[in-house]
C-alpha cells in the first residue's frame, strides 16, 4: 500500500474512534497541514518554537475558512452563514472557556453531512475541527489577539464576497485588491505581528514591516490566481477585473477565445505588472527581518522566490496558460531555491541579485505582450 494512503487510513481510523487529545492533537495538526498545503508544510518546519505552532494552527484555521468560502457545492447563503459562525470561535478573551469550547465542539454539526464521508482532507479538517481549535485556547494572549483579529476580518470579507449574487463580483482592480486582502493580505498581517512578537524588533523596524506585510500575502495570492485562471473558469469562478476586460473590448466568455489574443495579452501584462510590484514589496519585507532570525527569513524567502519563478514562467507561457496547461516550476528549481537561500539568505545584496533574475525574465516576456491602455495604482 502507498505509505501516504496508509497514513491517511490510520488517521481516519483514529478520528473515528473519538476526539483526539494531548500530543495526538499536535500530531494530527502537523499531518493535516501536509494534506491541505504541502508547500506550506515545507516552510513551517523551519520556524522556531513556539512561533511554529502558532503559525501552524493559524494557517489551518485560515485554510478552514478558505474551504468554506471556496466549496463549489455550498450555497452562497450557507457559505456566509458558516463563515460568520466560524469567526465567532475566535475570541481574544478566554474568560468563558467552557462556553467557547462547547461552541467549538458544536460547529461541525452545521456542516453538510456528506463532508463526514468526504475523501478531501479540507472537508475532514472541518468535520474534526475541535481537534485543532481547542489548542487555540491555550495560546498566549498576544498570539490569540493577532489570530482572532485575522480570522474575524478574513471571514467577514469572504462572507461578503460569498453572499454576492453576481457571478462575477470583481468589477474593478480595486475589487480584486479587496478580495486578495481578505484571503491573503490578512494572513500577511497575521504573520507580521507574530514575527514582531517573536523577534522583538524596534518600533521603527516594526512600522516598516507593517507597511509591507500585506504585499507579501497579495503577491503570493495574485500569482496563484493567474496560475489557476483556467481551472477557476472551469468552476465558473472569475477573478479577472471586469474593467480590464472592458478596456480591451472583451467579455469573460471571450477572454479565452483565439480571437481575443491581443486584448488578453494586454490584460495579462497589467496583472503581471501588478503582481510583480507586490512581490518586490514582499522582497523588501523579507529583507527587513533581522539577519540573525535566519529561520524567519527562509520562511518568507522560499515561497517568495517560488512565486517569482512561477510568475516569470507564466509570462513566458501565456498561450499555454490560456489553454489550461498546468504550469509548475521544476522540482530542481524548488530544491535550488531552498539550498541557495539557506546558504546566502543572510545577505540582502545576494537576495536582491537573485530575485532580479526571474524578474528580468518576466520583464523580457512582458515586452512581447500588448501594452495595456489603462494604468491602475493599487490602493494597497
Amino acid at each position: 500500500m502507498n505509505p501516504s494512503f496508509a497514513e491517511d487510513a490510520a488517521w481516519k481510523e483514529r478520528l473515528a474512534q473519538g476526539e483526539l487529545s494531548g500530543k495526538s492533537r499536535q500530531l494530527f495538526a502537523e499531518f493535516a497541514l501536509t494534506r491541505v498545503s504541502r508547500t506550506f508544510a515545507l516552510n513551517i518546519r523551519v520556524l522556531p518554537q513556539p512561533l511554529r505552532d502558532h503559525v501552524l494552527y493559524a494557517y489551518l484555521y485560515c485554510r478552514m475558512a478558505d474551504t468554506l468560502e471556496d466549496d463549489a457545492h455550498l450555497e452562497r447563503g450557507d457559505k456566509a452563514r458558516l463563515l460568520k459562525r466560524f469567526s465567532t470561535l475566535f475570541n481574544e478573551s478566554h474568560e468563558d472557556r467552557a462556553n467557547i469550547e462547547r461552541h467549538m465542539r458544536e460547529f461541525p454539526e452545521q456542516l453538510p453531512v456528506a463532508w463526514r464521508f468526504s475523501a478531501q482532507w479540507e472537508h475532514l479538517l472541518l468535520v474534526h475541527a475541535p481537534v485543532v481549535l481547542i489548542p487555540f485556547l491555550d495560546f498566549p494572549k498576544p498570539a490569540t489577539r493577532v489570530i482572532s483579529r485575522c480570522l474575524r476580518e478574513m471571514c467577514s470579507g469572504m462572507g461578503d464576497f460569498a453572499s454576492n449574487p453576481d457571478m462575477h463580483p470583481v468589477k474593478t482592480i480595486a475589487d480584486l485588491d479587496r478580495y486578495c486582502y481578505y484571503v491573503a493580505g490578512t494572513v500577511g498581517e497575521l504573520l507580521c505581528e507574530l514575527f514582531i512578537q517573536h523577534t522583538g524588533v524596534r518600533e521603527d523596524r516594526a512600522l516598516q514591516l507593517r507597511k509591507l506585510c500585506v504585499s507579501f500575502g497579495l503577491g503570493l495570492q495574485l500569482t496563484n490566481i493567474l496560475k489557476d485562471l483556467h481551472d477557476d473558469r472551469d468552476r465558473n469562478v472569475f477573478w479577472l477585473p471586469e474593467d480590464l476586460l472592458i478596456a480591451q473590448g472583451l467579455t469573460l466568455q471571450e477572454f479565452f477565445s483565439d480571437s481575443a489574443a491581443d486584448g488578453r495579452k494586454a490584460v495579462y501584462r497589467t496583472l503581471f505588472s501588478k503582481t510583480q510590484k507586490h512581490l518586490e514589496d514582499a522582497l523588501e519585507y523579507s529583507c527587513l527581518i533581522p539577519r540573525w532570525d535566519m529561520k524567519l527569513r527562509l520562511f518568507c524567502l522560499w515561497p517568495l522566490f517560488m512565486a517569482a519563478e512561477t510568475l516569470a514562467l507564466l509570462a513566458e507561457s501565456v498561450d499555454a496558460l490560456t489553454q489550461g496547461v498546468r504550469l509548475k516550476i521544476p522540482r530542481q528549481t524548488v530544491k535550488r531555491i531552498v539550498r541557495r537561500t539557506s546558504l546566502f539568505g543572510w545577505s540582502n545584496g545576494w537576495i536582491h541579485r537573485e530575485f532580479a533574475k526571474p524578474m528580468q525574465r518576466l520583464e523580457m516576456a512582458a515586452q512581447h505582450l500588448a501594452p495595456s491602455p489603462i494604468l491602475h495604482k493599487s490602493p494597497l
